[in-house]
């Protein structure tokens, strides 16, 4: 059941119909029968998975809670005559066992995403290494097909035991509100990934109907649906076209390569925002926030600034709990020390600046996908940060000797072309059929361009499935985007702002968007979930 199906929005008026005439007590119940309702639409091969994650995730917490309740019933029993050493001592046991407990339940519920996610990897490869020797052995080949959002709710039950482990939070002690928690429809296809003391808290309690929910929530769907069934599912067709492997086996041009990414470019990031902005359009309905996902990564000054403009909550996520963990590890201080000693305080300062990126972008990477080019791709992204965090000074200076005025207009736009070239680069990486492909792709974006293929001379450039007519809407719908981006960059809330209008312009707007997405949106037979690109994550 696609978020852009008839069926879908069929089965959503239900929800909310529903959801707000039940009495407010319910209103859970009727999210996790939703939920779970959903879950089933996609399969019922894979349900096993999130029963365990919840059921395997809600006891270990209790079981933290537990240890963490006993040590504080202890102490108090104690009475005020108790020293602050044995206080002190008692804390220590308990956040001793309670960080093994977290550990191993995490890596637990890591490992079942890992075990999915890398099988077909690693035992494909084994038997690639046996035959580079020729060796007589093989291992069974296992393909298992991710289940629908396993990497979302996983990452959001680990959150939820580290935080748990951690106290910042108590662990839920009702089993159904907690499997709404881990299991809620909207963000169960690509996300965002969000916190249990921040949207747990909001799926439990009683939400009245309000007009501006429904208002500006069925206004996100409309623009999420704009992006995803008008510029991405379009662009596609010429995204598959160049990186397909008949093209690709072929003479080419830099001129078309550029043609190709910069297509999926697009198709990328009207697929993904576009699904988080359906996601969390039929959350604000419900009266539920969900983080923002997205904040005009296309504006972006550099690598390190995309990243935190692009999937925020999986970079919220990793900031969280890798990169400031991995920063702060034994190991980490005492490679910055030695450095830090030997070549000076600059250069221990950059060591965890430069190894936690690394870490954390081979993570990005395999959690995409696992597969060379994923990894690659991590490690392609690492290196550009880290190299940009230890080389800062080194830039600072080149650009006051050179007299380069840095808050100027110009260099910013520069900072926008040169960040967007460089994300060229990871896009054909992931995209080609090979890495051995990707390579040639690269290598031809440096040699002499056919500039009548990009003028549309020789008409060539609308043999990818997009001819003239539906270049032309694409032309129209991506200024649109790129408008409303210089709109909201520059501080406008657009949904906001468009409230305040008069009644005519305002419907008028809405109107004129509903059925341009109408008239122009890619529909096609065999929709369902997984046609979002980040479903499959």
């Amino acid at each position: 059941m696609s978020f852009t199906s008839f069926n879908f929005f069929l089965f959503l008026f239900g929800v909310i119909l529903v959801y707000y005439l039940v009495p407010k007590k319910l209103q859970w119940a009727v999210l996790l029968i939703a939920s779970y309702g959903f879950y089933l639409s996609t399969g019922t091969d894979n349900l096993a998975y999130i029963i365990f994650t919840t059921l395997f995730t809600y006891c270990a917490g209790r079981f933290m809670q537990r240890q963490r309740n006993k040590s504080q019933k202890k102490i108090l029993d104690m009475g005020e005559d108790v020293s602050r050493e044995k206080k002190r001592e008692i804390k220590k046991i308990t956040a001793q066992k309670v960080r093994t407990i977290q550990i191993v339940t995490a890596l637990i519920n890591l490992g079942v995403l890992v075990f999915v996610k890398t099988a077909g990897f690693f035992t494909a490869n084994i038997n690639q290494f046996f035959d580079f020797f020729q060796w007589n052995a093989s291992v069974p080949v296992v393909n298992i097909i991710a289940p629908l959002g396993l990497s979302y709710y996983t990452f959001n039950s680990i959150g939820y035991l580290i935080d748990v482990g951690r106290g910042k939070i108590e662990a839920e002690k009702h089993l159904g509100k907690f499997a709404l928690f881990v299991s809620f429809f909207p963000s169960i296809v690509q996300g965002p990934l969000f916190r249990y003391g921040d949207v747990g808290q909001q799926l439990q309690q009683p939400h009245k109907l309000e007009y501006n929910n429904l208002k500006f929530g069925a206004q996100l769907i409309l623009w999420g649906c704009f992006k995803k069934l008008v510029i991405a599912d379009r662009v596609s067709a010429i995204a598959s076209a160049i990186f397909s492997s008949d093209f690709v086996s072929g003479e080419f041009n830099g001129a078309q390569v550029f043609f190709g990414v910069l297509a999926y470019s697009f198709q990328i990031y009207g697929d993904f925002s576009g699904g988080t902005d359906i996601t969390r359009g039929v959350a604000q309905m419900l009266g539920i926030d969900l983080p923002v996902n997205f904040e005009q990564p296309f504006f972006a000054t550099s690598m390190a600034d995309f990243w935190r403009r692009w999937h925020m909550s999986l970079g919220a996520w990793m900031r969280e709990f890798v990169f400031f963990p991995v920063m702060l590890c034994k190991p980490v201080t005492a490679l910055s020390k030695s450095f830090r000693n030997r070549f000076g305080s600059h250069a221990g300062k950059m060591v965890p600046s430069v190894v936690a990126p690394m870490v954390v972008f081979f993570l990005i990477g395999i959690w995409h996908g696992i597969s060379w080019q994923y990894i690659v791709n991590g490690l392609y992204n690492a290196i550009i940060i880290s190299s940009s965090v230890a080389l800062a000074p080194v830039y600072v200076k080149l650009a006051e000797k050179l007299r380069v005025n840095t808050e100027a207009f110009s260099f910013r736009l520069f900072q926008i072309l040169r960040t967007f070239c460089v994300l060229c680069i990871s896009r054909i990486i992931v995209k080609a059929p090979s890495l051995w492909d990707a390579m040639r792709m690269i290598r031809s974006l440096f040699r002499p361009w056919d500039m009548d293929f990009f003028l549309g001379n020789n008409g060539e450039i609308f043999s990818y499935g997009v001819n003239e007519k539906q270049m032309f809407v694409l032309f129209i719908s991506i200024l649109v985007l790129l408008v409303v981006g210089i709109l909201r960059e520059g501080g406008m809330k657009i949904r906001e702002t468009l409230d305040k209008q008069n009644l005519i312009f305002r419907w008028g707007m809405v109107l004129l968007l509903f059925v341009f997405v109408l008239i122009f949106g890619i529909y096609g037979p065999g929709y369902d979930a997984s046609d979002f690109i980040y479903g499959q994550f």
